[in-house]
């Protein structure tokens, strides 16, 4: 799974986080679950209901993509979920550093549009885990500290400043075998 890590760019995201009502054929979740996808201050927002439901899956289908989604929300990181029809060649997914607010650091996660339910579901989750690893590195402040984050615990994935991390990689892989379990 390709994915790299954006780190030149520093862009607005201005997007409505909607709480979007999960469609009817959505999983049940638990109330721990719903809390963390629908609650004012959760951490993992969708820019949208087909992702919100994606969100609600993973959450449900997946001990490791609920336990990233559980972690993230205790820190102080905001990750917003995208999908877009057209990213960098080879690219499935891409996270990018947004301007700080409040206090809080804020990432941008977009993945194409074009996946299988399970595939996007997977890389949300190879995602997430990049989420962490900048969550547990307080210094990352801006695009500058990012790229160096990546430069010390990443490797070079699809271009200048396109990094990924062997827990990542591993992170995906577990998520879509859960899923397919």
């Amino acid at each position: 799974m390709l994915s790299s890590l954006s780190l030149g760019l520093v862009s607005i995201l201005a997007v409505a986080d909607p709480i979007a009502p999960a469609p009817s054929s959505a999983p049940t979740l638990s109330a721990a679950h719903y809390v963390l996808l629908n609650a004012p201050d959760r951490r993992v927002r969708a820019t949208d209901a087909r992702l919100h439901s994606m969100l609600a899956e993973g959450l449900n289908r997946s001990r490791t993509f609920a336990s990233l989604v559980t972690a993230l929300n205790r820190t102080d990181v905001i990750v917003y979920i995208e999908t877009m029809m057209v990213l960098p060649t080879n690219t499935m997914g891409q996270l990018t550093m947004m301007p700080l607010a409040n206090g809080y650091r804020y990432l941008r996660v977009r993945i194409r549009a074009d996946l299988t339910r399970r595939e996007a579901i997977a890389l949300i989750g190879h995602e997430l885990q990049h989420a962490m690893e900048i969550a547990g590195a307080t210094e990352v402040r801006d695009s500058a500290s990012l790229i160096r984050l990546y430069e010390r615990i990443g490797h070079s994935s699809n271009g200048e400043h396109a990094y990924d991390t062997d827990a990542a990689e591993d992170t995906g892989r577990v998520v879509r075998r859960e899923l397919a379990s």
